[in-house]
């Protein structure tokens, strides 16, 4: 016997080789006259549904915001901690180089040079 999810039986065969297939079927929850209610108002509770589903995606969308909110913020932070840390580093860097500031872009020189290779080359005569 194959039953419904609605409690309704579908359909009924008997066989020679099977044995067993054990299949708990669901008491009948409405009659026909609830069945044909619901199924008349089903546009109502079709739109207070969608409506509880969007609240729902709504507020995981809005934890997820926050949450990405908070990732960012505590990575700033840290980020800014890191650079005043360099940044009261910087004396005692220099002073172990020498008054060398490494940080400085006027103690850099900056050359540009480019290599040219021919890898093959094809002579063609053209009238």
């Amino acid at each position: 016997i194959i039953w419904s999810f609605q409690g309704k039986q579908i359909s009924q065969q008997s066989f020679e080789t099977f044995y067993q297939f054990q299949w708990r079927p669901r008491e009948k929850l409405f009659n026909k006259k609830e069945i044909a209610e619901v199924s008349k108002n089903l546009k109502k509770y079709e739109k207070q549904f969608n409506a509880f589903d969007e609240a729902k995606k709504r507020k995981l969308r809005l934890d997820e915001t926050r949450g990405k909110r908070k990732n960012r913020a505590a990575f700033r932070s840290t980020l800014a901690r890191l650079k005043e840390i360099r940044a009261n580093m910087k004396q005692e860097r220099m002073a172990l180089l020498n008054g060398y500031d490494s940080e400085d872009e006027s103690n850099f020189t900056t050359r540009e040079v480019t290599i040219e290779t021919i890898l093959s080359s094809k002579e063609e005569l053209v009238y």
